[in-house]
């Protein structure tokens, strides 16, 4: 079986995210789409985090509910039909684009896309990554197992959220003056 796969259309992991999904130019949501569910997925949680954001200031993006049929969200466009729209860590439900460090410091933009067993996770539009996370966990004693490494932050916050099946991710990155692409 292929390895679920998260990707964008819009923005290369190896190059400068596009002014037009950031703050400086458009802030519009980039096209995002996946390849190779698991069979049982019966839903999807997006997530995009500011990796060198302090706590309470990561989530720029939530999204959960996603059908595991939709192809992906195209750039700025709607949504899948029946996708919940999660609260950002600046307390909007909404798109939150990455903006460039004051200092010219390279930011990362991480995109996770989680393949979930539940067809829903049951909350209304607006909740946030914790509620996301709660609704998540399972009671099924993971948590008497020995965590991943501590050199696999995802690997151990995802620990205890036993109805994530799988899971992919990509990274883009942006700084000052390195907006250049359109």
């Amino acid at each position: 079986m292929a390895e679920m796969k998260i990707f964008s259309t819009g923005i290369d992991p190896s190059d400068w995210i596009p002014r037009r999904f950031t703050q400086l130019g458009d802030g519009r949501t980039p096209p995002i789409f996946w390849q190779h569910l698991p069979p049982d997925t019966k839903s999807l949680v997006l997530l995009m985090e500011h990796r060198e954001a302090e706590a309470g200031r990561k989530v720029r993006w939530l999204l959960y509910d996603m059908p595991p049929a939709a192809e992906g969200i195209h750039e700025g466009g709607p949504l899948p039909e029946g996708t919940k729209l999660g609260r950002n860590d600046f307390g909007t439900i909404a798109y939150r684009p990455p903006e460039a460090n004051a200092n010219h410091q390279l930011q990362h933009y991480d995109f996770i896309l989680m393949a979930t067993d539940l067809p829903t996770l049951g909350l209304a539009e607006g909740a946030n990554w914790e509620s996301v996370k709660g609704r998540l966990r399972t009671g099924d004693h993971r948590d008497e197992l020995a965590p991943p490494p501590a050199g696999d932050p995802r690997g151990r916050e995802f620990h205890p959220l036993g109805h994530i099946i799988d899971h992919a991710e990509f990274s883009g990155h942006f700084a000052l003056d390195t907006d250049k692409r359109v």
